[in-house]
């Protein structure tokens, strides 16, 4: 097999690198240059690849198991030799800084290295007329549409627990960012199978393609609500299962006995980290009004000394919105900010114009509770904070949201906070410390932020159907 190219890209079907007739060029969001030429899969190119995949399908479905987990280990071996040309492109497609770009590629091997010793459930129960065998089988062809936001770790989230459970799957990657996510499955071709793995990349219409096509089991989407909404209809012609993973407007909790220094800081990395682009980064925050003025200088404090840049420009801690439509919706909120007269305790209520779309992590201090920042996900650097007095009251406030994915309580008190951290509806609580997803424990919304959940041994299941064998004893 030659050598991985980090400078060519193509749509992999059926093991085999294919180009298009059409090409589409992402930006680099830091500089505004244009980044490398990529093929558009075409129509025939993604009936090519689910056919690909569902002839692959019962071969690797009868793989046993111990060989798939071996499989999975290969490709972190190869994977780990090139994990500076993943770094050096996810900061060329997204503009996210060199450190967090870092973090991004070095939680593949781990990722993939978690699911791939996840042993797949099943029971027994047995009375004195019958036996009742439950087990799990594969869905068949999955397809997965990636964002942009996280466009590594968010493809091997789908890719890992799919294979493990010996389904076949075709990645569709963000058109804002496709060069990681084919490389991540070019790089498959060396160890596993024709047609268990391929990536064919283009528009909302070929997910629109993808969602509707009678030969796929299983749509994993990450997105906005709205297009999760579309894939869920889409998807419902043919019954497919889905799993959506959608956004979130996630609040934090901070209880009057923290250490204000303390805690403050990690606060603003849970509103401003990737820049605000995560789907449960923290978006409303809420402080006990006997520190409210103390607790919101401490996070100014520490706002001002956040650096925006680019990538490769030393310590940055924010780089730029990845994408012009997402900078223009961004701008946004700081625009009806302003014109609403709200105050801003740190940042700039009009965004300067420059190469990039870079824009500086901006506090807004206590806004009406009907205020579009409060009620709406920016996806950006720009948060609201709020003081509270009465803990049943805060919750409430925090509830009220057609939003459910994550949400944080911070104090000294453990027990105390657990306690508020069970009242809050949403998929993933994080007590004392700001969201942080792990593969290790099922992720998934509430309400309008998805329909099921992925990863971890539960989260094994939403690529699984239950295959229940009844044997009665005479």
């Amino acid at each position: 097999m030659s050598p991985i190219q980090f400078d060519k890209f193509y749509n992999i079907v059926n093991a085999e690198q294919r180009g298009s007739k059409e090409i589409h060029r992402n930006v680099n969001p830091a500089t505004g240059a244009e980044n490398w030429e990529v093929p558009i899969a075409s129509e025939q190119d993604l009936n090519d690849a689910v056919a690909a995949a569902k002839k692959a399908f019962p071969s690797w479905r009868d793989t046993p198991l111990e060989k798939r987990r071996e499989l999975l280990g290969k490709y972190i071996e190869l994977f780990s030799q090139h994990q500076e040309d993943f770094i050096n492109l996810l900061c060329k497609e997204t503009g996210k800084p060199r450190k967090f770009a870092a973090v991004e590629v070095g939680g593949v091997v781990p990722f993939i290295g978690y699911h791939s010793q996840l042993k797949i459930p099943d029971e027994t129960v047995e009375d004195e007329e019958k036996t009742i065998y439950t087990e799990y089988t594969p869905l068949g062809v999955c397809g997965g549409i990636i964002p942009w936001n996280f466009p590594l770790i968010l493809s091997i989230g789908k890719i890992a627990p799919a294979l493990l459970t010996g389904n076949t799957m075709i990645i569709k990657p963000s058109p804002f960012t496709p060069y990681t996510g084919l490389k991540l499955v070019e790089l498959a071709q060396q160890v596993f199978p024709p047609g268990v793995l391929q990536a064919v990349g283009g528009n909302n219409e070929l997910g629109a393609l993808l969602t509707t096509h009678p030969d796929v089991a299983k749509i994993s989407f990450t997105g906005s609500i709205a297009t999760g909404k579309k894939v869920m209809e889409a998807s419902a012609k043919t019954l497919k299962r889905v799993t959506l993973e959608l956004g979130g407007n996630d609040a934090s909790i901070i209880l009057p006995d923290v250490d204000i220094k303390k805690v403050a800081p990690e606060v603003v990395m849970g509103a401003f980290q990737n820049s605000g682009q995560v789907c449960v980064a923290t978006k409303r925050i809420y402080i006990h009004e006997s520190i409210y003025k103390e607790f919101l200088e401490e996070m100014v404090n520490f706002t001002k000394t956040i650096k925006v840049g680019n990538p490769d420009d030393g310590d940055n801690l924010l780089g730029p919105i990845q994408n012009s439509m997402q900078y223009e919706k961004v701008k946004g909120f700081f625009a009806d900010s302003k014109a609403k007269g709200y105050k801003f305790a740190v940042g700039e209520p009009d965004v300067a114009a420059s190469k990039g779309f870079f824009i500086q992590p901006t506090i807004i201090d206590n806004p009406p509770n009907d205020s579009m920042i409060i009620t709406e996900e920016p996806f950006g650097p720009i948060v609201p904070t709020q003081p509270w007095s009465d803990i049943d009251e805060v919750i409430a406030r925090a509830n009220n949201t057609n939003t459910g994915l994550g949400g944080c309580v911070w104090g000294k008190d453990v027990e105390a906070a657990k306690k508020v951290a069970k009242r809050m509806e949403a998929g993933s609580i994080f007590v004392n410390s700001y969201e942080k997803p792990t593969p290790q424990a099922i992720f998934g919304g509430h309400k309008e932020s998805g329909i099921g959940g992925e990863w971890g041994t539960t989260g094994l299941l939403a690529f699984m159907n239950a295959h229940v064998i009844h044997v009665y004893k005479s």
